[in-house]
């Protein structure tokens, strides 16, 4: 009764007094109830067997981390210690340790993430009405190096004490997200140091990913983090609006204290939890990540799934609960298609947190073995009346948090550098699993009425968004929030280059590729020259596209990646002419062989297209690059009598004539297979011969509204 009491107060503000009561009495009466699902236990280790875990390297485990941390759940603060072991693999010799402390971001209006975000995110704002302030921060109370000489400390220890520890000395930097601390001597390559923190996180009212909203506690990013030390120095960038996140692998074990009533979830696996006094006490394991997240709310229902061996356990709102097998659903697909495709998962669990409304910000965010989704869109009576049906709320969000499992936990790139590897390639990845889940080159993620929205459709529409502002292999801070060109750009527009070269070179051949570079850089930072390289060495540098017997058309693949990744040319071809005009004939002077002028027949009367012989006249057609961006493009052409011939063209110069003497020509069509993914405007790919077409004055009208209408839609669903 209280969902429809809540719901018919929205319902009213928003949809007037008749709407609120339907909606109030609909859901009302309907009350979600928890669906069932069988026990699965808790996994013994926080890595899958050997057998199917895939390949994890023993070098690329570089800072292991032990943690205490206690909630106090009232004042939404968290006091803690870790205890950081981090290995020098490099051959460089360093005289300090570079810490990210994500958490200041949130801690005054001048950090530089909050400069660009000026207190919002995503439509949620750090500002509420109540008085309370909503600030967050990570404050560094003590650091001290442990005895190197020592052994390091048996894994899961809880006193985090150390003999003869040496105080050091830290200092925030010019942003308080980056923090160095000073070593009392250098670190050489291959040497290794621990490192004790003690520090204090007070968490931010969630707006952005991390933070609290009443019982709820988000977190991410919470604690000091050791930054990566690369060839060329340390990798320690400034928090900022875009830039996400970087680290290294290891293991952790978190020892976590919070109240009696909490339900958590966490990275990895539970491997102890007691009560006693009021409080609860739990131990994570987790190993080979790069990050621990964790989420406590009294409120959680439970509900358990598995896949070969995973544990897959989601944390739901009550009023939310009946939606869970929705997502095991869609959980369970994204792992059959991105395990075929990219190669085993590596981890025994994955939790799946579904936020209250009220912590919206801290939705749709992904961590080791853990993330947050989002709600599917309810469904309301006027939906069926007028044919409202969509697949992109909730469980296109559980796709796609799940797919930064392998983009950005297992091959773990450098997000702030060049986020597309991450945020690009895995929404592309996501069109890939929607695709094996469906069984469906072109799978229809929403429909309105007898308008169906694809995901081809949708991703060339969002791709008309300020995707031409900013090359798409750019650092996250050169996409401030004004332009707003972030997540078309990053997101879209690597998805729709990466779709147009699979559809070029061929779908086998280059998934083929693809599986060689996520098995070749698990674990191993690789970054987009990395990639490039990959697809070259597997693709070949050129793609013949051409048959047999016709004009040799082929695709630089290194020339198309470089305009696709480092420019911001634009893709669109266009029918500038579709025709049939008189030949030429032979009427008129000509000089014999003798060099005398002979002929003089009357110029041919007038004669329409229509009542002319075919072979009185030719088919012309011109094509036309209206973009920059230089890209071989296929043509098809359908002739009066019904036969249909194709073409390529190379697509460098400005155009193209092609000329078909005695043939009449009904229609032609630019990329009649739609393999041009980043051809967002495609109306202007057909055209009929003058004579032949019928334009009844709407087509084209109906076609750019249909287009507006099904971008509004991607846009409310905050896509």
């Amino acid at each position: 009764m209280f969902v429809g009491v809540a719901a018919y107060g929205r319902a009213r503000r928003y949809g007037g007094p008749a709407l609120a009561v339907l909606l109030a009495l609909t859901l009302a009466c309907d009350a979600p109830s928890v669906p069932e699902s069988a026990p699965v236990p808790e996994p013994s280790a926080a890595l899958r067997p050997p057998e199917a875990r895939g390949h994890v390297p023993s070098d690329a485990r570089v800072a292991d981390y032990v943690i205490d941390a206690r909630l106090d759940a009232d004042e939404h603060q968290v006091t803690g210690t870790v205890r950081i072991t981090w290995r020098n693999r490099t051959s460089r010799t360093v005289d300090d340790l570079q810490l990210h402390t994500y958490m200041n971001a949130f801690r005054a209006e001048d950090t530089a993430w909050m400069r660009e975000a000026r207190g919002g995110h995503r439509g949620s704002s750090l500002a509420h009405e109540d008085d309370a302030p909503g600030w967050g921060y990570v404050d560094l109370l003590a650091v001290r190096r442990l005895d190197h000489e020592s052994p390091p400390p048996p894994r899961g220890a809880s006193e985090l004490s150390a003999a003869a520890p040496v105080q050091l000395r830290w200092a925030e930097g010019e942003d308080p997200s980056v923090t160095r601390v000073a070593l009392d001597e250098p670190l050489g390559p291959n040497d290794q140091v621990t490192v004790e923190l003690d520090f204090v996180t007070q968490l931010p009212r969630v707006f952005a990913r991390t933070g609290y909203a009443g019982d709820f506690h988000m977190l991410g990013q919470w604690y000091p983090k050791i930054a990566v030390l690369e060839t060329g120095g340390w990798r320690n960038h400034v928090f900022t609006l875009n830039a996400e996140f970087y680290a290294d692998f290891g293991d952790y074990t978190v020892h976590l204290d919070v109240p009696e009533n909490m339900i958590v979830g966490a990275s990895g696996v539970l491997v102890e939890e007691r009560v006693e006094d009021g409080r609860k006490r739990l131990r994570y394991d987790a190993e080979m990540v790069h990050d621990f997240a964790w989420v406590a709310d009294p409120d959680f229902v439970e509900h358990l799934g598995e896949w070969h061996g995973i544990r897959i356990r989601q944390l739901l709102q009550p009023e939310h609960a009946r939606d869970a097998p929705q997502h095991l659903a869609a959980q369970i697909a994204a792992l059959e298609s991105m395990e075929a495709r990219f190669g085993p998962y590596p981890w025994s669990t994955i939790t799946i947190v579904h936020v209250p409304k009220e912590a919206k910000g801290a939705g749709g965010m992904e961590y080791p073995t853990l993330y947050t989704t989002s709600d599917i869109l309810a469904r309301k009576p006027w939906h069926a009346l007028v044919g409202f049906d969509e697949r992109l709320s909730g469980v296109f969000t559980t796709i796609h948090e799940f797919g930064h499992q392998y983009f950005q936990g297992l091959l773990a790139s450098n997000e702030q550098r060049q986020p597309w590897l991450d945020e690009g390639m895995n929404t592309f990845s996501n069109g890939l699993a929607i695709m094996d889940w469906t069984q469906s080159e072109s799978p229809v993620v929403a429909r309105l009425g007898n308008q169906v929205a694809t995901v081809d459709q949708l991703g060339r529409l969002t791709m008309l968004v300020k995707t031409d502002l900013v090359p798409v292999d750019s650092a996250a801070e050169e996409f401030p929030k004004l332009t707003e060109s972030y997540g078309s750009t990053v997101y879209r527009k690597t998805a729709a280059l990466m779709q147009t070269l699979r559809s070029y070179v061929g779908h086998p051949r280059f998934d083929a590729a693809l599986r060689v570079y996520a098995e070749r850089w698990r674990f191993r930072h690789p970054t987009g020259d990395d990639l490039v390289a990959t697809l070259l060495e597997q693709l070949g540098p050129r793609a013949t596209l051409t048959r047999e017997g016709d004009e040799r058309v082929e695709l630089d693949v290194r020339d198309y990646l470089d305009q696709a990744l480092h420019t911001v040319r634009r893709v669109d071809f266009e029918l500038e002419r579709v025709q049939n005009r008189r030949a030429v004939s032979s009427a008129g002077w000509h000089r014999d062989e003798h060099g005398a002028l002979v002929g003089g027949e009357p110029p041919a009367e007038e004669t329409s297209i229509a009542e002319l012989a075919d072979d009185e006249l030719e088919g012309v057609v011109v094509v036309r690059r209206k973009g920059d961006f230089q890209l071989p493009v296929e043509l098809e052409i359908e002739f009066s009598d019904g036969a249909v011939v194709r073409r390529w063209w190379d697509g460098r110069d400005a155009y193209r004539i092609f000329v078909w003497p005695g043939r009449r020509v009904a229609r032609a069509t630019v990329d009649p297979d739609r393999l041009i993914a980043l051809e967002s405007y495609t109306l202007n790919n057909t055209r009929f011969a003058p004579e032949l077409e019928r334009d009844d004055g709407l087509s084209r009208p109906i076609g750019d509204t249909v287009e507006l209408v099904e971008l509004a839609l991607l846009g409310g669903l905050g896509l």
